[in-house]
């Protein structure tokens, strides 16, 4: 027993002790950063391909969740002449044009998020618990079940072994330092508030390595490829179109504009007529604290023409050729998923 705690590691004078622990934590936390990125099994999987025709919506839902599918939707309202922002001091609204255009062109899920606007709504209250999100939840479902089946997102077990993983490292760590602790103060030595600072500055390090990034690497990858090989519409969205539509004929039916916001957000805004909207969302952001602002989709599988990437760029099926850098990741005939 007195060797237990009489011994060169219990004796360590706490400078050097301290030291020592800090190491401990800086190398076990870049060990376990490098095998949480091992976990992820879906980054040996192949990239989806692009499908023919993508979703504007389900993109921006997979790049950024139900919010981002959202702020992409009340955009294309906008867009359609049925929504305009307001601004009103610090405050911005979303309220319906006086004309409005014959419904009959829109969506049912556009349809859907049209009849909550019919009174005049806060930028912010989108995003409330009780807002658009809610009524878009049944479309917010249907986009995360495609993502999951196809292994955009993050797998569940993924997330559990590297939570699992973190509290383990971690214990493993204070367990460690909690032995000097004991040591410390059995041997009369009271000054151990810098190794309770090192213990807790531990749980922060790996509380935040075991978070999960919402995307899988297989996902990132595909939203990377969507990226990549639509840069040209980031950059002028409507004279991109015509040299998209060439190798993907079906983007004829898809507003580039409104393909570039579900694909990049709202940035794409500014410089296309369209700053007060990004301006009106930052507010909504900043108002709401930060939630809903989201910066990166499922994809089904199976089409007759689909996009491909090889080292030198990208190809369709079919005889047509794919612009764009590398990264054509998904097809699928219910469209990428954002």
């Amino acid at each position: 027993m007195n060797f237990l705690f009489d011994n060169p590691l219990a004796n360590m004078p706490g400078p050097m002790f301290l030291v020592l622990y800090g190491a401990i934590i800086f190398f076990s936390a870049i060990v376990f950063y490098l095998y949480k990125s091992k976990l992820d099994w879906t980054a040996n999987q192949p990239v989806p391909l692009i499908p023919p025709s993508p979703d504007p919506f389900e993109i921006a839902y997979l790049r950024g969740g139900e919010n981002e599918f959202a702020r992409t939707l009340v955009f294309s309202l906008t867009q359609k002449g049925f929504l305009k922002i307001t601004n009103e001091g610090k405050k911005s609204y979303i309220v319906l044009t006086e004309n409005q255009p014959n419904w009959t062109t829109l969506t049912q899920v556009e349809r859907n998020a049209l009849r909550w606007f019919q009174q005049t709504r806060e930028t912010k209250d989108v995003f409330e618990s009780w807002g658009l999100i809610e009524i878009l939840k049944p479309y917010s479902t249907t986009y995360e079940q495609k993502a999951t089946q196809n292994n955009l997102l993050m797998p569940e077990e993924v997330s559990n072994k590297i939570r699992l993983s973190s509290l383990s490292v971690f214990g493993l760590i204070a367990l460690f330092g909690g032995y000097k602790l004991v040591s410390a103060l059995l041997h009369g030595h009271w000054n151990i508030i810098f190794l309770i600072i090192f213990i807790f500055a531990a749980f922060l390090i790996f509380w935040f390595l075991g978070k999960s990034k919402r995307l899988s690497q297989r996902g990132e990858k595909y939203l990377e490829g969507l990226q990549n090989t639509f840069e040209k519409l980031r950059v002028n969205p409507k004279i991109a179109k015509e040299y998209y539509s060439q190798s993907l004929p079906a983007l004829n039916a898809v507003d580039p504009l409104l393909l570039a916001m579900g694909i990049y957000g709202t940035s794409v805004l500014v410089g296309n007529g369209f700053s007060e909207f990004e301006q009106a969302f930052h507010r909504a952001h900043n108002d709401y604290g930060g939630i809903g602002y989201y910066s990166h989709t499922s994809c089904s599988s199976g089409c007759g023409s689909s996009c491909s990437s090889g080292d030198g760029g990208s190809s369709c099926s079919g005889g047509s050729s794919c612009g764009g850098g590398g990264g054509c990741g998904g097809c699928g005939g219910g469209g990428c998923g954002g």
